[in-house]
C-alpha cells in the first residue's frame, strides 16, 4: 500500500494492524431489494460516519440523508457523525468509522490508508443491480480495484450546468447561451455582454478555478506511470488558451485583480452573465439566497461543450459510501447502503439538494421538485449532454492543481506568456511529487 505524501508512516500502523481489505467477487444481480429477506441487527446499533468531501457536515445532514429513510426499516440503527477532525487526526487516533461518505474527488486517500473494504460479496449477496447507476461513476470506482475490487456504492450525483442572467443579456439586446454550445461559442457570448453600463461594469463569464477546465478536458495530470507531471501538453495547452481568451476580454478582471466572482457574483450582486456551476451546489445556493433568486430573470443551459469532443459536458462527480474493513458493525452498515440505493430513497434525495445516482432520466428530469427553485426553468436541458470521463487521480492531485491555478493567475494577472507558466508549474509539481516520494 502506498501511503498518502506528506504522513508519517507511523499513522499507518495502526489502520495496517486492524486489518488488510477484504476480497470478493462476482456480478451484481437484479435491483436492489427492500424486503426482509435480511433482517435488522438485533438491539440498537450506533454507525460511526466520517464526511470527506461529501457534504455531510451536521447532525441535519445526517437526517435528512440517513435517518429518514432508514426510520421505518431500520429504526434501531442510528448515525453519529464524526466531527471536527480532518482525515490526518483520524489516522493519527486510530478512530475506525463504520462508514465513510466521500466524493470520487477525494476517494484515493481511504482506499490509500486502507479504509476502504471489497464490496463484490455484499453487492453479489444483496443482488444490487449497478446497472442502476450513471455508469461513469460505477466505472470511476472500478478503476481504484487494481484487482477487482469494489470500494464504493455511489449514492449521489451531481452534474454540470450553466447559469445565466437573462436580464443582462437583455439589456444589451445578445442571445441567450443555448443547449450544446461549445467553450468557442460561449466566449464569444461573453465578449458581447462583458461591459460597463451606468457606472456597473458587467461580466460575462467567470470560467471558474483552472482545475474546472482542466477536469472537464479529462487531462491527467501525470504520466501513466504516475512518476512524472505532463502540464506542458497539447490537451493543457488548449485549456489555458481558452482561459487566456476569457481573461484578455476587457473587463473580465476586476481592478483590483479578482478572477473568479462566484455563485454570489450571480445571485447576490447580479453582474455576471453566465456561471458555470454544479446543479446540486447551484439548488443550494438558491435555497439560501431566496428573494434575491428571484429578483432577476436567470436560467439554465448545459455546461459547454469541448470544441474537440461534441455532446461532452463536465465531469463525472459523484458521492459514495465506503466501508472499512476493521468497522465492528458491517452488517448494519451494509443496510443503511442499501436502503440509500434504494428507489424509496433515491427519489425522496432527488426531490431535494441532491441528485440521483441513477441512471433515470426522467427521474433526473423532477430533480429539487420540492425545493420549488426549478419552476419554468430548461433543467431537462442541462442532461443534454453526457459527463466528460474522469482522469485518473493521484496523492499528488490537490497539490498540483494549486499550482496550476498559481499559473493561471501569473498568466491572466501578470501576463506571463502561457507556454513559460505552464512549464514553470510543470517543474514545481514534479519537484513536489519528488519531495513526497523521499519522505
Amino acid at each position: 500500500m502506498r501511503r498518502k505524501p506528506g504522513w508519517p508512516a507511523l499513522t499507518l500502523i495502526p489502520l495496517l494492524l486492524l486489518g488488510a481489505c477484504a476480497r470478493g467477487g462476482g456480478e451484481a444481480g437484479g435491483e436492489a431489494k427492500t424486503g426482509a429477506e435480511n433482517p435488522p441487527p438485533d438491539g440498537p446499533v450506533t454507525l460511526k460516519l466520517y464526511s470527506l468531501g461529501a457534504g455531510i457536515n451536521t447532525d441535519t445532514d445526517v437526517n435528512d440523508i440517513f435517518l429518514k429513510p432508514l426510520k421505518d426499516k431500520y429504526p434501531n440503527i442510528s448515525i453519529e457523525l464524526i466531527k471536527n477532525m480532518n482525515l490526518d487526526q483520524l489516522v493519527a487516533s486510530g478512530t475506525i468509522p463504520d462508514l465513510i461518505a466521500t466524493s470520487n474527488y477525494y476517494m484515493i486517500s481511504p482506499v490509500e490508508l486502507g479504509l476502504a473494504s471489497d464490496l463484490n460479496d455484499f453487492v453479489k449477496k444483496e443482488k444490487i443491480d449497478l446497472n442502476r447507476f450513471e455508469p461513469e461513476a460505477v466505472r470511476v470506482i472500478r478503476n481504484f480495484g487494481k484487482n477487482g475490487e469494489l470500494y464504493g456504492i455511489p449514492f449521489s450525483l451531481n452534474y454540470g450546468m450553466l447559469a445565466y442572467n437573462k436580464d443582462i443579456f437583455d439589456k444589451f439586446a445578445v442571445p441567450y447561451p443555448r443547449d450544446g454550445m461549445t467553450w468557442s461559442q460561449i466566449i464569444e457570448l461573453a465578449r458581447k455582454v462583458t461591459r460597463s453600463d451606468g457606472g456597473t461594469q458587467y461580466v460575462g463569464l467567470d470560467p471558474g478555478p483552472a482545475l474546472s477546465l482542466v477536469r472537464a478536458h479529462s487531462l491527467p495530470l501525470l504520466d501513466a506511470k504516475q512518476e512524472k507531471a505532463v502540464l506542458t501538453t497539447e490537451g493543457f495547452q488548449k485549456v489555458f488558451s481558452l482561459f487566456k481568451e476569457i481573461y484578455d476580454i476587457p473587463g473580465e478582471i476586476s481592478p483590483d485583480n479578482k478572477l473568479n466572482y462566484g455563485i454570489n457574483g450571480f445571485l447576490k450582486d447580479q453582474k455576471l452573465a453566465m456561471y458555470p456551476y454544479w446543479i446540486s451546489a447551484f439548488a443550494t445556493s438558491l435555497s439560501a439566497a431566496g428573494d434575491a433568486a428571484k429578483s432577476f430573470d436567470w436560467d439554465l443551459v448545459t455546461y459547454p461543450t469541448n470544441d474537440h469532443r461534441p455532446g461532452v459536458g463536465r465531469e463525472i462527480d459523484f458521492h459514495l459510501l465506503m466501508v472499512p474493513p476493521s468497522s465492528q458493525n458491517k452488517e448494519a452498515a451494509y443496510h443503511v447502503i442499501k436502503t440509500l440505493v434504494g428507489d424509496e430513497a433515491q427519489k425522496a434525495m432527488n426531490s431535494g439538494a441532491r441528485l440521483t445516482i441513477l441512471n433515470d432520466l426522467n427521474l433526473r428530469k423532477q430533480f429539487a421538485a420540492s425545493m420549488n427553485v426549478f419552476e419554468g426553468k430548461n433543467i431537462s436541458g442541462i442532461f443534454k449532454v453526457t459527463p466528460a470521463p474522469l482522469p485518473p487521480s493521484s496523492d499528488y492531485d490537490i497539490k498540483i492543481y494549486s499550482i496550476l491555478g498559481e499559473a493561471l493567475k501569473s498568466m491572466a494577472v501578470d501576463k506571463q506568456d502561457m507556454n513559460t507558466v505552464l512549464r514553470t508549474a510543470n517543474e514545481q509539481a514534479n519537484q513536489y511529487i519528488q519531495e513526497q516520494k523521499s519522505k
